[in-house]
């Protein structure tokens, strides 16, 4: 008597293609996901404990990065520091600041619109060091056009960043989603113990606390955890600094109490 084949239990006309290697249910080819190197069903997949890449991602999907505020700032200085100028008495002057009124005007306009979030601002980000340029080289001359220029790196820096891309609401690969996540959530307490113990090397006081944080950061290490929990190099670094640290200042301590004596 032949075996019948094993069925999704949400579409049972659908052969089951494997099982789900949370819950142990049958999917099939209608409701299965992918997450790594693993199969899921639907309702699975779609767990922030599964999935963390996803969740980490619409956590921050429009919301505002520290590069939004910084454009933002500056370019409501520059619109500031640019009105004057519109306003000048001098005669002599009054081309030369305008012109450079209305570049800042420009620049800020193209900073409180990246701040606001506007698709294009992003392309407005990379005009902002080329106005400057321009202006700049109009008024003082070519020489002028190379270090204004030099701005125009970190703009393009900010313009890739997978953060500020969040913030726009442009799609980021899963790789830099990944190095993103790592940056930013990946066991924080194994770089701030590192922080701690570093700066306890001029502070000798701070060095128990960064032994402490890192000691317990080094405890949380688990590759294999769903999310994968990592920084063990940070954590063994700042847990070795901060026994060192510690070492030194109960050395000291106690020399300073004998000599007391």
């Amino acid at each position: 008597m032949q075996e019948l084949a094993a069925r999704c239990p949400k579409h049972p006309d659908q052969e089951a293609l494997g099982i789900c290697a949370r819950c142990g249910g049958f999917f099939c080819g209608l409701d299965h996901s992918r997450v790594g190197d693993k199969e899921y069903c639907e309702a699975c997949a779609k767990l922030p404990e599964v999935d963390y890449l996803e969740a980490f991602r619409l956590r921050y999907w429009g919301k505002r990065d520290g590069w939004a505020w910084i454009v933002g700032v500056s370019g409501l200085l520059y619109a500031v520091s640019g009105l004057p100028l519109l306003t000048t008495g001098a005669l002599e002057l009054r081309a030369s600041a305008s012109l450079f009124g209305l570049a800042c005007l420009a620049v800020g306009a193209l900073g409180v619109c990246f701040w606001l979030g506007l698709a294009r601002a992003r392309l407005g980000l990379l005009a902002m060091p080329l106005i400057v340029t321009a202006t700049n080289a109009l008024l003082v001359g070519p020489a002028a056009a190379p270090i204004a220029l030099l701005t125009l790196l970190p703009a393009v820096a900010v313009y890739f960043d997978p953060r500020n891309r969040l913030f726009f609401k442009v799609p980021v690969e899963r790789a830099k989603l990944q190095k993103l996540w790592h940056r930013c959530e990946n066991n924080v307490l194994a770089r701030i113990g590192l922080q701690v113990s570093l700066v306890s090397l001029l502070l000798l006081p701070l060095a128990p606390v960064g032994l402490v944080l890192s000691a317990v950061a080094w405890r949380r290490v688990d590759p294999k955890a769903v999310p994968p929990v990592g920084r063990r190099g940070q954590a063994i670094a700042g847990t070795v600094i901060g026994a060192l640290g510690t070492l030194v200042a109960v050395v000291l301590g106690l020399g300073l109490l004998l000599e007391t004596r």
